[in-house]
């Protein structure tokens, strides 16, 4: 039994789905622009290399935790690696122009979710909107599709196991519409005994890496560990066949 096991896992490998942090890395308008900025460097003469980083907690590949938008909600640097780690993961694709909104109709059209006996735990959401991330930064900034607060309520309905929603965006939400955007993020955070576990988000994923044919058997989200932050920047892994 020992056996099959190992050459069963044999048949699975890890990939990395989050981009580095870089000073080119596209952020949301509303932040600061990332900075790394040497130190100390043994190229200059010193003993040993460091350099200081200015980041925001949104920056690149990142998750939102409940405390992002809920005053009494839950920040990122409280989960376990087991919330964190996702055995149930789908990748979902819904290709979308600029600025055009992810509808509950989206997931129901497509039939990927029509059973009644889902137990999705993670959905990544493909749009196609990643291509725009390094040859046109600005439109990927600005322009990027978002999903409608009423498709998060009924994949929360929908599906009583799901705890997490990724996407190849900027932002869950779309650019410039604030009410939009509290409504969306509220709607997956809020506690509901009726919805499941509250969702977390992650965005500015690198779905484009994932090929057509992938069998997802896991994701794993690692945040960076810094207490008093609500979100943070992170590293995805996806364990594929």
């Amino acid at each position: 039994m020992v056996t099959d096991k190992k050459n069963k896992d044999m048949n699975y490998r890890y990939i990395r789905i989050s981009y580095n942090l870089t000073i080119q890395t596209p952020v949301h308008p509303d932040l600061t622009k990332i900075t790394i900025t040497p130190k100390t460097q043994i190229a200059q003469g010193d003993d040993y290399n460091t350099s200081v980083i200015t980041v925001e907690n949104h920056s690149g590949t990142h998750v939102d935790a409940p405390a992002h938008f809920l005053g009494d909600g839950r920040p990122i640097y409280t989960y376990t690696p087991d919330e964190l780690t996702f055995h149930k993961p789908v990748l979902f694709d819904c290709p979308k122009t600029p600025d055009e909104l992810i509808n509950k109709e989206d997931f129901i059209t497509l039939g990927q979710f029509e059973s009644d006996q889902l137990d999705f735990d993670c959905i990544l959401i493909r749009t196609g909107f990643g291509k725009y991330r390094k040859n046109d930064p600005e439109k990927y900034l600005t322009e990027n599709p978002g999903i409608s607060p009423e498709a998060v309520s009924y994949l929360r309905v929908k599906l009583p196991k799901l705890r997490c929603l990724a996407i190849d965006t900027v932002s869950m939400s779309r650019y410039g519409r604030m009410p939009e955007m509290v409504e969306v993020h509220q709607t997956a955070f809020q506690q509901n005994a009726e919805l499941g576990k509250p969702l977390l988000f992650v965005e500015d994923l690198n779905l484009q890496s994932l090929p057509n044919e992938t069998y997802l058997e896991e994701i794993m989200i690692i945040p960076w560990q810094v207490e008093g932050i609500d979100s943070a920047p992170c590293t995805v892994l996806a364990k594929i066949k």
